[in-house]
């Protein structure tokens, strides 16, 4: 019972970040797994042994690394909690446990793989709990001359690879819309063209009238979220000078 009130507490942890971040239910997997995969280890060592692992290694697909970023304060908690948790148990650690985020170009952009073990040195001692290795990926291009026309009249240049939409003071394109969640939508650069992911917002996203959580853009495509229609187009017509027109920013309510 101890170890299952342990796994409930790490989902709670992960559950405000992480399921809106990446997707639903992946707080409940992560937690169950970085539990099962540390006792495994723990009984993999010698009977006498009472020293827990303290490298925690999360491997995700390059897509999702700047979402995994944005959820280092829970990952950080986390690595405090599974060294409290493990220390109340009757085990020690070497070094302090710290969970690292690497990208792996051979996963998929769901698929999220844990390796735990021992830490080897004491490079990370003192540091933070959390330790991410930069992301080794070509930065996609940025499909060229890409725009959106927000409710047939403001005209948004879409000139990074990562766009962020929705009603937060903070985002790229900023929607004054109370039916649209703060951060709604994120567009994002793939081989030349530009995918489409609802972080799980309340109301949802609609691409020519049908809900989706993500899509591959098409010039002409329409985007629904709440009461705002923007509409995906790539030939600018507008003067290089003036093409960016951004909504008026509003403090969050």
């Amino acid at each position: 019972m101890l170890l299952e009130a342990f796994e409930n507490k790490l989902r709670a942890l992960f559950e405000g970040t992480l399921d809106r971040l990446l997707y639903p239910g992946v707080s409940m997997s992560l937690s169950s797994r970085l539990v099962a995969l540390i006792s495994e280890k723990i009984a993999s060592q010698p009977s006498d042994s009472r020293r827990a692992p303290d490298l925690i290694d999360i491997l995700i697909c390059p897509d999702k690394w700047d979402a995994w970023q944005n959820a280092r304060a829970a990952l950080d908690d986390a690595a405090r909690e599974l060294e409290a948790y493990w220390v109340e148990q009757g085990y020690s650690f070497l070094y302090r446990p710290r969970i690292r985020v690497i990208a792996d170009p051979e996963l998929n952009a769901e698929a999220v793989d844990i390796r735990i073990d021992y830490a080897q040195d004491d490079n990370w001692q003192g540091k933070t709990a959390l330790q991410t290795i930069p992301r080794q990926v070509t930065e996609e291009p940025v499909p060229a001359n890409a725009y959106l026309i927000i409710n047939g009249k403001a005209q948004a240049a879409l000139e990074k690879a990562v766009i962020n939409i929705g009603r937060r003071s903070t985002s790229d394109i900023i929607l004054n819309d109370p039916m649209i969640s703060r951060d709604h939508v994120q567009l994002r650069a793939e081989q030349g063209k530009f995918l489409l992911f609802d972080l799980s917002s309340t109301g949802g996203t609609f691409v020519n009238n049908r809900k989706v959580h993500t899509a591959v853009l098409k010039p002409g495509d329409v985007i629904r979220l709440g009461k705002t229609l923007l509409v995906y187009n790539q030939e600018l017509t507008a003067p290089a000078e003036t093409k960016t027109t951004l909504l008026p920013t509003h403090p969050e309510s």
